[in-house]
């Protein structure tokens, strides 16, 4: 459970679907289709382009609402740690700037922290902040010169859990003040002459305490989230007008009106009609910053006709941005060009380099497919193997869990050396992982984005056991009854010795050793024993290996057992906090695990690419400082700049204010763990760690599927380990001939 002790904090996930159907890339179009078809003379023309606009934000201020004057101009609202308020207009491409000077005059001593100011169209301006006790202060001015802090009786109502927390407002046709109790889930519709209660209606609990989830419509109605996946239009007497539906994926910002409400979200620019449930989709998100995994949409109005502004905030960074869309008539409806890139696996910083990329270059789109959720099956690589084969298949491929050896053997993979030497010479990479992910006789095919490290803390000598199968077997011999991993699951088990020993057990021609493998077979029956591993059999503990791989459910256990080692897969500093808090109680380091790193992201270009310049300019940005500096979570930056800066995310704002508190009872033991961010000593001990890594964990998905499989029946007994054995021999020698 995540303790917020930061107001505001983001938790966006975004899930997309594989369709093995889109694997065919634009190495099979035509080059003449480009002519006449997309972005040839002949093409329809328009579409909404995106324009940055440089904020006003001094230093130290934050944006706390983004509104609309009474002549339709975007008006941005800021505060410093001061509390004191400016507002900011944006006429004919400047800003022109205002103190509200009333705030402070008519809050001094009620409101600490300014959360949100609405301005209606008649000038009014509602300031709602937070005060002692964390209790709602709201104020009111009608002229901008003076004002009055509102006596609402219903902020005046305390509770087992405190005062009402409010965090937005809306006012609509009637003036009637619509506020957004987050932590009690309620719109309370107030009077604004008596201030009184008019109505209460039930809200969809937030995902965050920064979710907004009512809007004021330019017509005077309000837009209010009251049911999972539908925003009710309301008028000024609360009478349904329509709804709109939206998916989890959907939830963003909203403005609008009776006829057009228009919502801005990862899927893009929307605009949808109350009670019809088509919606037209007028911006892909992929073509501009909504769909930046780094950025959340915090205020949204719509300007001239077709024109509309949105304000982004990046939580983690605390910066925030501006952009204009704008229809431009003139501009080719579908870019010139089109780049597919496919991986197995989602990846927020290739869909942060796919925005980036196409924003510098509006004549190419750029398409990622890859598969966020579920297990990836056998089929789904059969069937890219044969595009693949047949000379067709995405431009750029992200080679985790694929056969990316048999494609370099088959001369599906270009050469990228020249590439990987000439950026080496311009920035200062890893220099290990850049030439050793994926390389066959001194040429290299692909390179990884980003990287994970694998880590073990614990006992020495279980840590050093740990180093081939031969010395753990030996030390399970010596000591019968060891619980190696504490209490895991069988999956943990399964996963962690095929990847250490993945080198003894599969030859160079990429067939499996028996004996070997019937060895480490004998050897996971034997540790899951010793786990307790009947503690997880209930539980929902599935994912992928990329998920999974290394990181043991159950090293809290270290927490009171000592004899024991734990392992977990570090990809972000959040991924620190944990790990780091056992190791500093236990008076324990951090260790690599024989030099591992788990490469995210392998990049790579199909060779039969038509369009082999474009994709070279895709990779190299990549690897470009703008998209390895994108604070995501999803991996660490391979640019050493990038990485080293990560020791000043360790004492940024965003990580003090962060803590996660984790426990409950794990094999009839409680045990429980406060965490913060890791120290910025512990980061740099980290980032020092990095630098040595050489080997690169890597999965052929289809082996490992086949290992897994028959793993799992010998674990549960129903075969023994070596029939196992054979079973993983043949069907991956079958799976090779194919």
């Amino acid at each position: 459970m995540t303790k917020r002790k930061s107001r505001c904090m983001l938790l966006v996930m975004l899930t997309f679907i594989l369709a093995v159907g889109a694997l065919n890339g634009c190495g099979g179009k035509d080059p003449e289709e480009n002519e006449n078809g997309a972005g040839g003379s002949g093409a329809p023309k328009g579409r909404y382009m995106e324009e940055e606009i440089k904020l006003p934000l001094k230093e130290g201020e934050r944006a706390i609402n983004l509104s609309k004057s009474k002549e339709g101009n975007p008006v941005l609202f800021a505060s410093s740690d001061d509390a004191k308020i400016r507002r900011c207009e944006y006429i004919d491409g400047e800003w022109e700037e205002k103190n509200l000077e009333w705030v402070e005059d008519t809050c001094k001593g009620k409101m600490d922290y300014p959360i949100s100011v609405t301005e209606t169209k008649e000038g009014i301006q509602l300031v709602i902040g937070m005060g002692e006790e964390m209790k709602t202060c709201i104020a009111r001015s009608k002229d901008g010169q003076s004002g009055e802090v509102l006596p609402i009786p219903y902020l005046e109502k305390k509770t087992e859990y405190g005062y009402p927390t409010i965090i937005s407002a809306a006012v609509d046709g009637g003036g009637n003040y619509w506020l957004q109790d987050i932590y009690q889930s309620k719109f309370i519709v107030v009077s604004p002459d008596t201030f009184e209660t008019v109505e209460e209606l039930t809200s969809m609990s937030a995902g965050s305490d920064g979710q907004k989830m009512i809007f004021s419509g330019d017509d005077g109605t309000v837009a209010a989230n009251t049911e999972e996946g539908i925003f009710s239009i309301l008028d000024k007497d609360r009478k349904a007008q329509g709804e709109i539906s939206f998916t989890q994926m959907d939830n963003g910002y909203l403005c609008g009106s009776k006829e057009n409400w228009y919502m801005v979200s990862a899927e893009g620019l929307i605009r949808m009609k109350p009670g019809d449930d088509s919606r037209e989709i007028l911006m892909d998100g992929e073509t501009g910053s909504m769909g930046s995994p780094v950025n959340s949409a915090v205020g949204m109005i719509q300007g001239q006709d077709t024109e509309f502004f949105v304000l982004y905030h990046q939580w983690k960074a605390e910066t925030y941005s501006f952009a204009r869309y704008t229809y431009d008539k003139d501009v080719a409806a579908v870019p010139e060009h089109t780049l597919q890139v496919f991986g197995l696996y989602e990846s927020d910083t290739v869909r942060q380099a796919v925005v980036g990329f196409q924003r510098k270059n509006p004549d190419i789109k750029v398409e990622f497919t890859g598969k966020e959720t579920g297990e990836v099956s056998s089929d789904d690589i059969r069937t890219l193997n044969t595009e693949l084969l047949s000379g067709k298949g995405a431009d750029i491929l992200l080679l985790n869990g694929l056969p990316a050896e048999s494609y370099i053997e088959k001369g599906v993979l270009c050469d990228l050396t020249k590439m990987a030497e000439d950026m080496m010479k311009e920035n200062d990479y890893l220099e290990n992982m850049m030439n050793n992910t994926l390389q066959k006789d001194g040429k290299i095919y692909g390179m990884p984005i980003k990287f994970s490290i694998p880590v073990v803390y614990g006992d020495e000598q279980i840590q050093k056991a740990l180093d081939s199968m031969e010395s753990l077997k030996a030390y399970l011999d010596k000591n019968p009854d060891a619980a190696i991993f504490g209490v895991t699951n069988k999956e943990y088990i399964r996963d962690f010795l095929f990847q250490m020993y993945q080198e003894e057990l599969v030859k160079q021609d990429g067939t499996v050793d028996k004996a070997k493998m019937e060895q480490l077979l004998a050897l996971a029956v034997w540790i899951a024993g010793n786990a307790k591993t009947d503690f997880y059999e209930e539980m929902d503990m599935e994912g992928n290996a990329q998920d999974t791989l290394f990181s043991n459910p159950g090293s809290m256990y270290l927490m009171k057992h000592k004899d024991m080692a734990a392992t977990d897969r570090i990809s972000s500093l959040m991924d620190m906090m944990v790990p780091c808090k056992i190791a500093r109680t236990q008076k324990l380091a951090l260790k690599s695990l024989k030099s591992f790193y788990l490469p995210k992201g392998i990049a790579g270009i199909n060779k039969n690419t038509k369009q082999k310049d474009i994709a070279e300019e895709f990779v190299k940005y990549l690897f470009s400082e703008e998209v390895q500096g994108a604070q995501l979570d999803d991996g660490f930056p391979v640019l050493i700049k990038e990485l080293e800066a990560k020791e000043a995310e360790a004492s940024s704002k965003y990580a003090q204010a962060y803590s996660v508190s984790v426990g409950g009872e794990i094999a009839g033991e409680d045990i429980s763990i406060n965490a913060g961010f890791p120290k910025v000593k512990e980061v740099k001990a980290l980032v020092e760690l990095c630098r040595m890594l050489e080997r690169p964990a890597k999965q052929d998905r289809a082996v490992w599927d086949i290992y897994q499989s028959e793993a799992d029946k010998v674990l549960e007994g129903s075969i023994k380990t070596e029939e196992g054995a054979e079973n993983i021999r043949k069907k991956v020698e079958l799976y090779l001939a194919e």
